[in-house]
């Protein structure tokens, strides 16, 4: 009587596909927030100087993907900040039209960006609060 084989090969293949999918999952969440973190930074940076008062995420680090909402404060005028981030975002967005780089061109489709500049709450200096959210 000869023993009967187990063919392994169905059961192998649907491993190998199983892997696959969730290596290219991973891949592309990495690859994603990496862009993410690469983009922000750039697009709309920290006021120099300016003290971190809170900074919170909902998904792996700060400024990937998901929602980031960070609060500084500055002792610098208000018209002074939005005077410095008009140019800094208007100078950014000018060289990234004029030379696109990968990060800045998809980055620009996937991420969106917005900032809220007043007097701080006890009327000393000024608050800044930067919204960035990417693929959320």
């Amino acid at each position: 009587m000869q023993k009967k084989r187990r063919n392994w090969g169905p059961l192998t293949g649907c491993l190998i596909v199983v892997v696959a999918v969730f290596a290219c999952s991973i891949g592309s969440v990495l690859g994603f927030n990496g862009v993410c973190s690469a983009y922000f930074p750039e697009r709309l940076p920290y006021y120099p100087g300016a003290e971190v008062r809170s900074e919170v995420h909902n998904f792996i680090n700060a400024w990937g993907m998901g929602i980031t909402v960070a609060t500084l404060w500055t002792p610098d005028d208000s018209n002074t900040v939005r005077s410095w981030y008009g140019v800094h975002i208007g100078t950014y967005l000018r060289n990234s039209v004029d030379n696109p780089s990968p990060i800045s061109y998809l980055g620009r489709q996937i991420a969106r960006v917005d900032y809220n500049i007043a007097r701080a709450d006890d009327g000393v200096g000024t608050q800044i609060i930067l919204y960035g959210t990417c693929l959320n």
